[in-house]
């Protein structure tokens, strides 16, 4: 969350900065060059407007100075959530319930919750080693999304049983203790990798992890083991050493065939 928060002010920053500077002066100039009469070159007409914009003589032209920036940091928020979204990064509810209603598959997988067990009603920290593994398998995959609050058929459990469990009972204190195992479990870098979202269906939230693929193998500590985990079809799989190794150099294999094009597999 982090991560996305940090973007969008970058992106925000280049916005009125770039509106500001570059966009809203070449438009004024554009439009005085081209209307009005008895003007000087299009080069002097630009100055003047810097000249304008940079050091306002009067309330109007600070109004109008905030009014660009606005419109250029609005645009620039706009072009960053569609570009997460046209990435599946940040999807609305209407998306998440297209997932659901297609099922699970190679991409998407569906968890009941992070460590609540609805067979036996009570808080269980050993589920969080079941997400965990799904994530492994995503990450040493394609990549794909990890839907929580919702059981195998589809059905909306939401999170609150999670919230209980845990010291800090709303999202934000379920989503640091999500980044803390897996923080712990895969190293930090990894957490780059994830992205964390919450939607309401129902009057239930539901927590929504976007996985990107991982260059580097993750493996998973399972009972003293380092496992290899991978997701193939609809099931999260571990691989033997030898399934492994066939797997990784397959995976290397690819990566040099592509690389001289800038492309990853």
């Amino acid at each position: 969350m982090k991560k996305y928060f940090k973007g969008l002010f970058i992106w925000q920053l280049i916005g009125g900065v770039f509106f500001f500077l570059v966009l809203a002066p070449l438009l004024i100039a554009t439009y005085q060059y081209e209307f009005l009469t008895h003007q000087p070159s299009f080069l002097k007409i630009v100055w003047n407007i810097y000249h304008v914009l940079l050091r306002p003589a009067d309330i109007g032209i600070f109004f109008m100075d905030l009014a660009i920036l606005i419109v250029g940091i609005v645009f620039a928020t706009l072009f960053y959530r569609y570009k997460k979204r046209k990435k599946g990064k940040i999807p609305g509810t209407s998306d998440i319930l297209k997932l659901i209603e297609k099922g699970e598959n190679e991409k998407v997988e569906f968890k009941s919750s992070l460590r609540h067990d609805y067979r036996q009603v009570k808080t269980d920290k050993n589920l969080e080693h079941v997400i965990l593994k799904s994530i492994a398998g995503f990450l040493n995959g394609k990549g794909g999304t990890l839907l929580i609050g919702v059981n195998d058929f589809g059905e909306i459990l939401g999170l609150e049983n999670d919230y209980w469990s845990l010291k800090k009972k709303t999202k934000d204190g379920f989503e640091q203790r999500l980044m803390l195992i897996i923080s712990n479990a895969f190293g930090k870098d990894i957490c780059s990798k994830i992205q964390v979202s919450f939607h309401t269906i129902n009057d239930k939230e539901i927590c929504s992890l976007f996985i990107e693929r991982s260059i580097r193998p993750v493996y998973f500590k399972e009972n003293n083991q380092t496992v290899f985990f991978l997701r193939t079809g609809n099931v999260t799989n571990p691989l033997s050493t030898s399934e492994t190794v066939e797997y990784l150099e397959s995976k290397q294999k690819r990566s040099f065939k592509f690389q001289n094009v800038g492309f990853y597999y």
